[in-house]
């Protein structure tokens, strides 16, 4: 909870914006543990608010019968139930089990790790390693397989052993090298800790490769074919078994020999390497995953992002993924620009994570990923409050006082945060309640779900919270990291619905409310937290006010491309009664209508206008590096040309949303020379800003 004690504040109108401490998370790891109370068999449910009867139930028994009588504690409903005593719940926590282990885990293989490799021609691209770096590269055995035939057998060890003490002073490694190593470093743990879990294979770059796990002759996929996604689902979903049944124990040796042989050329077939990967996974039970390593634009076959024609795309195998129970995470290589807005739909459909790592870092990024694992599939939750309360900043209830969400996949780490605040006094006069008489208000959690054996269960948890009208009592019990959470997954998530301002207005309320409240920084404890919090919130806060920018940017371009528009066509209107002496109609444009000044510079241009306008715009070290790609909206080469135009909330640097090692020394805006791929740089950057989002929006910090 926010505070240990829920502030009951008398209102006469819907105050979302106003900050207090009543918040409360939930947390999902306790259901990875193992429930060491009774397990019942048989919820009992209020006939009208669908409550669950709980250890504060005030149960009245029935003399000479078997029913109980109750009143809900939440919606104070009279029930009659039928109850044995010894089912009576004794505890806040309680679990029922629904349906034991679904037949279809029984014959399924182990839950497996598909890597959904890239391989196209930008994997190529070097990296500087200062020193000695821990990364295998092809190169000396490349060297080797040419040459030893040519070598005596017995002095082969010995050429080998140089060659790789060569290779150990490189200073460049390429990304291919970097996400490499990092995956066979994860199939030796694997092999170690997990070596039951299958380990699949998919590369793709103008072609897929469908090694699964390495046993199998590899299925290649192609040309057409890779705009067929029924074909492709056809064609792996017939090998899928013979492909993924072998363990990392027995085949991890052989899945690493497939790996150093990959050669990165061609394009990025990003969708159905995916579609692909997808099939494998299926195979294995539920709490697989998938994890896709990339560093560019998916621009061939299915889910092209070239245009915007595929964003469902990745949404729909999202959902397909999240009903299967399997996790789909998202590796990008810094640098470059993959559209992480449309990919993190498919991200956050399966509950995966996204992350943005220099190439020689990788390692850490997989480890962690396959380290989160699945703890429950099909999960949905409902929280249920006092009839007297209602959430706060919540969409779409059909009851003020009930929540129900479905979240799919659960991991350790997945953590929800909620508002909630006493109705109006309007509405409180209707339902007849004195919040005087208040003392203290339920709560309750229900969570439904498939634990990792595939049993079906109901786990349920009840609390009482002591109330107050007194705002201070409330704010000195607070809970700081509570609130710290909230206020980033709210941000967070208003951004990533495209509300970029309110979430600026959130966030900036919320956090000068915790951070300045004499009351919640009276303790200690709550200060140290607001201090290492505060350096969280300022590259969260970054972010959004950089999506802001581009928002506005995007918004001014659409306005001027709009009045250019009704210029050109009020023009033609007035040129077109001008005939030539043949008798055909001419467009002739006054000198004065074709050199349309603006100063915004947005007059529509040609394509060689266009790139010679972004390579006036490299030239000049005014142009904002910062400034990037509004949403699929406008191109980084015409925001560019709106960089004289004053924005007040640009003030734009650059994260990492793993190391958050801060790259500037304040957070003035950023004014560099664009580099010769500026619109890649520039779409990388507002990745970058997706990233931090979705990192923030997990909350796991």
């Amino acid at each position: 909870m926010g505070s240990g004690k829920a502030y009951l504040k008398q209102r006469s109108s819907d105050q979302k914006n106003d900050p207090d401490t009543n918040i409360f998370t939930i947390k999902f790891s306790d259901l990875a543990q193992e429930f060491n109370n009774t397990i019942h068999v048989d919820p009992y449910y209020c006939s009208n608010c669908r409550a669950i009867l709980n250890k504060y139930s005030k149960l009245n028994f029935i003399e000479n019968s078997s029913e109980v009588r109750y009143v809900c504690e939440f919606c104070e409903n009279v029930n009659k139930v039928k109850i044995d005593k010894k089912n009576i719940p004794q505890n806040d926590e309680i679990q029922y089990l629904i349906q034991s282990e679904i037949e279809e885990n029984k014959i399924k293989n182990e839950k497996s790790v598909i890597f959904c490799i890239d391989v196209s021609g930008s994997m190529s691209t070097t990296t500087k390693i200062s020193g000695k770096v821990g990364c295998n590269s092809e190169n000396y055995l490349q060297e080797y397989e040419m040459l030893k035939e040519f070598i005596d057998p017995k002095d082969r060890p010995h050429y080998l052993k140089k060659l790789q003490q060569k290779q150990k002073n490189v200073s460049h490694i390429s990304r291919k090298q970097c996400v490499i190593t990092a995956i066979e470093q994860q199939i030796k743990m694997l092999q170690e800790k997990n070596p039951e879990k299958v380990v699949g294979l998919v590369t793709f770059n103008n072609e897929i490769v469908v090694y699964g796990d390495g046993s199998q002759q590899p299925i290649v996929l192609s040309g057409e074919q890779l705009h067929k996604e029924e074909e492709i689902k056809r064609i792996i979903n017939q090998n899928s078994k013979q492909m993924m049944q072998n363990s990392i124990e027995k085949q991890g040796d052989t899945i690493i020999k497939r790996f150093q042989q990959l050669r990165e050329d061609g394009q990025t077939a990003l969708g159905p390497a995916l579609v692909s990967a997808l099939e494998l996974a299926k195979v294995g039970k539920p709490g697989s995953m998938i994890i896709i390593c990339t560093d560019g634009l998916a621009n061939l076959g299915l889910g092209s992002l070239d245009g915007d024609s595929n964003r469902n795309f990745y949404e729909e195998l999202g959902q397909q993924a999240a009903e299967k129970g399997i996790i789909i995470s998202l590796v990008t290589i810094k640098g470059e620009g993959c559209k992480i807005d449309t990919l993190g739909q498919l991200v956050e459909k399966t509950n995966g994570s996204i992350t943005r790592v220099a190439p020689e870092k990788i390692g850490q990024d997989f480890e962690n990923i396959i380290n989160d694992a699945v703890i429950g599939t099909q999960v949905e939750l409902e929280v249920t409050l006092h009839k007297a309360l209602q959430f706060r900043g919540e969409d779409n209830l059909q009851q003020q006082n009930i929540i129900k969400r479905y979240i799919g996949n659960i991991t350790r780490t997945t953590v929800l945060s909620f508002e909630y605040q006493l109705k109006s006094i309007e509405e409180l006069g209707k339902l007849n309640i004195n919040i005087n008489q208040l003392k203290s208000i339920p709560f309750q959690i229900k969570v439904t779900y498939i634990n990792l054996k595939g049993q079906k269960l109901i786990r349920v948890f009840t609390t009482l919270v002591q109330t107050t009208q007194n705002i201070d009592e409330a704010e000195k019990e607070a809970q700081v990291d509570v609130i710290h959470v909230r206020i980033a997954q709210k941000s967070a998530q208003l951004a990533k619905q495209g509300n970029y301002q309110e979430a600026c207005i959130y966030n900036q309320n919320w956090d000068q409310y915790v951070q300045s409240n004499q009351h919640i920084n009276s303790n200690h404890i709550n200060q140290q937290k607001n201090h290492k919090y505060s350096k969280h919130n300022a590259k969260l806060s970054i972010a959004l006010k950089n999506q802001e920018a581009r928002c506005q940017l995007s918004q001014q371009f659409k306005e001027t491309s709009n009045e250019k528009q009704n210029d050109n066509d009020k023009s033609i209107n007035l040129n077109k009664q001008q005939s030539t002496p043949g008798g055909e109609d001419t467009l002739i444009f006054p000198s004065s209508k074709q050199n349309i000044k603006n100063p915004q510079s947005t007059s529509i241009k040609t394509t060689q206008e266009k790139e010679n306008s972004i390579q006036k715009n490299n030239d000049n070290p005014e142009v904002n590096k910062e400034t990037t790609r509004p949403t699929d909206s406008i191109s980084s080469s015409q925001i560019w040309s709106f960089q004289n135009k004053k924005i007040n909330e640009n003030q734009m640097t650059k994260y990492d949303s793993n190391s958050f090692t801060k790259q500037e020394s304040d957070f003035s805006i950023i004014k560099d020379k664009p580099n010769s791929n500026s619109e890649s740089s520039n779409e990388s950057d507002e990745d970058q800003d997706f990233t931090t989002l979705f990192f923030y929006g997990k909350a796991t910090f």
